[in-house]
């Protein structure tokens, strides 16, 4: 069984999904997770930019793997494991500029198809329900006012920067949202026949609970 999380930055997709993901005993598997290990990789080869001369040689010789540790997911390129890079804050500035490049897309794509037609798994990301699994057993969309975002965001990187605003916070997301919903290839959209649910006054636990009410009565 699949179930897609689609949502914007910051809107609790991955919180939830791993959440979800152990009351039903599935595998919680991030998409972003995967381009943020595929930016690691990069940097490590001193490409900043998919303009540089080397960056489609090393993208199509890598070899992108996802294992599971218990329940954590752990993501490795070239048999590298770059779990412990994916938030540091240059990978998180230059996952945007690589994740839109096709080749990359169709790289990512390939490992999250590969890996949701063998397993019960819950899989969250801005374009799995409408471009990556369309077919999905069941789709949900996980909005949420961007105050509110920013606010659990900030709560998120504050334990590694302090001198972060709420407004720093809050303008870096309405960028994302520009960027995400404006893509040339897969941009965030409702995919079709998603489950809206806005987190923005709920709980993980609230929002988790919503899901699985749904969820119950699809499997009846």
């Amino acid at each position: 069984m699949i179930i897609s999380i689609d949502g914007p930055a910051g809107s609790g997709k991955s919180t939830v999904a791993e959440a979800l993901s152990k009351k039903l005993g599935f595998y919680h598997f991030n998409s972003g997770s995967l381009y943020r290990a595929i930016t690691a990789y990069l940097i490590d080869c001193h490409i900043f930019s998919s303009e540089d001369k080397n960056f489609a040689e090393k993208i199509n010789a890598c070899k992108l793997n996802v294992r599971f540790d218990h329940s954590c997911q752990l993501v490795f390129v070239n048999n590298v494991d770059y779990t412990n890079r994916l938030r540091e804050i240059q990978v998180s500035e230059l996952t945007p500029k690589f994740s839109v490049h096709p080749i990359v897309r169709s790289l990512v794509d390939e490992c999250q198809k590969d890996f949701a037609s063998k397993n019960n798994v819950v899989i969250d990301g801005r374009d799995i329900g409408s471009f990556v699994l369309p077919n999905a057993d069941l789709k949900f969309y996980l909005d949420c006012d961007i105050n509110e975002r920013a606010k659990r965001r900030l709560k998120e990187l504050s334990l590694s920067n302090k001198s972060l605003t709420l407004n720093d916070v809050k303008k870096k997301i309405e960028i994302r949202d520009e960027f995400d919903r404006n893509k040339k290839i897969a941009p965030l959209i409702i995919p079709k026949n998603a489950i809206i649910l806005d987190s923005t006054h709920l709980s993980v636990d609230e929002v988790v609970e919503k899901m699985l009410k749904i969820i119950k009565k699809y499997k009846k």
